[in-house]
């Protein structure tokens, strides 16, 4: 089912966009097509995810994770895998959605509460975008989260930083 960006949050539809002109007539944006800068104030609710395959399973690992998702998260995951990082209650459902992207190369929504430690389950909204660098197989995801009670309570805190530029460029250079 394709994604329908005119009814969701408009920063699934500027990410969507943006992507969509780094494609140059390709069907998706490369890893290396990507400008953090590009991103605008959505940048601290990104993801950056790679899809690895270890022998016949695909796996996939946090390569980048946002601040405002560390913040709603209470929690580091950068560098650890989804079914390692991502609590019990909620792996399958996000591992699937994942998987989706990788067998279809095309956007996935999703809307679920995500339980957090300290909050319980925290609403949420998410876009997975494959990346791909030779056109056929995703090899990347770039995830948009939205966290609406979140957001409204510490809109100041989850502010793109000057750091956050920092941290892309790094990750998009293989670090």
């Amino acid at each position: 089912m394709d994604v329908v960006f005119a009814d969701l949050d408009p920063r699934f539809a500027a990410v969507n966009v943006y992507l969509g002109e780094l494609k140059r007539g390709r069907r998706m944006a490369a890893l290396a097509d990507l400008d953090p800068r590009g991103f605008g104030p959505w940048l601290p609710f990104l993801n950056l995810i790679d899809v690895v395959l270890a022998g016949d399973a695909v796996r996939f690992r946090f390569r980048l994770v946002g601040a405002a998702q560390s913040a709603a998260a209470q929690l580091q995951y950068q560098g650890r895998f989804v079914d390692d990082a991502v609590a019990p209650a909620s792996r399958r459902r996000v591992i699937d959605d994942l998987t989706r992207v990788a067998a279809t190369c095309r956007p996935q929504y999703g809307r679920y509460g995500m339980p957090f430690p300290g909050r319980g389950f925290v609403e949420s909204e998410r876009v997975f975008f494959p990346l791909s660098a030779d056109d056929r197989m995703v090899d990347s995801i770039l995830a948009l989260h939205r966290y609406p009670a979140l957001e409204e309570a510490d809109a100041a805190g989850l502010a793109p930083q000057a750091w956050h530029l920092e941290a892309w460029r790094n990750a998009l250079a293989g670090g």
